[in-house]
């Protein structure tokens, strides 16, 4: 779904302020105290707006609201070669790796030096 300017600015804003009043960006599901909590970060009023709480697709539960678009625009997706969008034009480049060589590890020994240790690493 397209969000107008004024949608993406209120989701803007709970990722801005979500650090400040307490409120968890790395779900999709927001609680109406949560929203209250932006909507005075951002307008100094507790009002949420109607493109939330009037879309019935976006309740979850009693006061749980869906803003997928937090994460989408925290995470942006990534998109396959040759399907480009607005502005990832450079995202559309393919790397190609050819061999993945495995790493080995030493165990840690608390008895052995350190810098004895690391060398035996680099070498293996």
């Amino acid at each position: 779904m397209q969000l107008s300017k004024t949608q993406q600015k209120y989701i803007d804003a709970i990722i801005e302020h979500s650090d400040a009043v307490g409120v968890n960006t790395n779900k999709t599901n927001f609680s109406r105290a949560e929203l209250r909590l932006i909507s005075i970060a951002l307008k100094g009023k507790k009002w949420i707006p109607n493109w939330i709480t009037h879309d019935q697709s976006r309740r979850v539960d009693r006061g749980v609201f869906s803003i997928p678009e937090v994460m989408d625009t925290i995470n942006p997706q990534v998109v396959s070669p040759g399907q480009e969008t607005e502005g990832d034009g450079l995202d559309d480049s393919v790397v190609e790796v050819t061999e993945v060589t495995p790493h080995t590890y030493v165990e840690d020994d608390p008895q052995t030096d350190v810098n004895q240790q690391a060398m035996e690493e680099l070498t293996l």
